[in-house]
């Protein structure tokens, strides 16, 4: 006699067919990790082979792009050491610089403390190689925007410059001093 139900036990299901999902996850993970791999090693086989080939070459490839890419900055602590060196300078720096306020309370203050320096800070040179290597420069970002501009020169005063932001494409005028110190 036939049985009635509908239900057989689970008698005759077949298996699922294929990979499991965790499988195919893994897979895909692998493949994706070789991938990068193979990338990796074979950018840094390009570089290598370039920088074999024209060492020289390649460390003045990659010292110009990091002075284009550090040039505003440098162009605007530039503006501000040569500020630095005369009391009319200075005074229209405080006079722009609010943030200059937090050190000096006065614009009086400030003039006191730079007629110690004006004869001190040397100008700052043009940014070279050597400048970028051994010249003492010093660039530090930020990750609330603001750019620490540092210079040690071998003889004068030392200048530290920070600005409020990072220049734009595009920006005219002078950038916002919130921070400096001439050691």
């Amino acid at each position: 006699m036939a049985d009635s139900s509908w239900d057989n036990g689970g008698q005759g299901i077949p298996g699922r067919a294929g990979m499991p999902l965790w499988g195919k996850i893994a897979l895909g993970c692998g493949i994706a990790f070789l991938v990068v791999i193979v990338t990796c090693v074979g950018v840094s086989a390009i570089f290598i082979n370039k920088y074999k080939k024209d060492p020289q070459g390649f460390k003045q490839k990659a010292m110009d792009l990091v002075a284009d890419k550090v040039r505003p900055d440098w162009e605007d602590f530039r503006i501000v050491v040569e500020q630095l060196r005369t009391p009319e300078g200075c005074q229209a720096m405080y006079a722009a610089n609010p943030g200059l306020a937090k050190t000096w309370p006065t614009e009086a203050a400030f003039l006191e403390a730079a007629s110690r320096w004006h004869k001190e800070v040397v100008s700052a040179p043009d940014l070279t190689l050597d400048v970028l290597e051994h010249g003492g420069l010093q660039i530090n970002r930020d990750f609330s925007g603001q750019v620490r501009v540092g210079w040690s020169p071998r003889s004068g005063r030392a200048v530290y410059v920070t600005f409020e932001s990072v220049r734009k494409p595009g920006d005219k005028g002078p950038r916002r001093i919130v921070e400096l110190d001439v050691r």
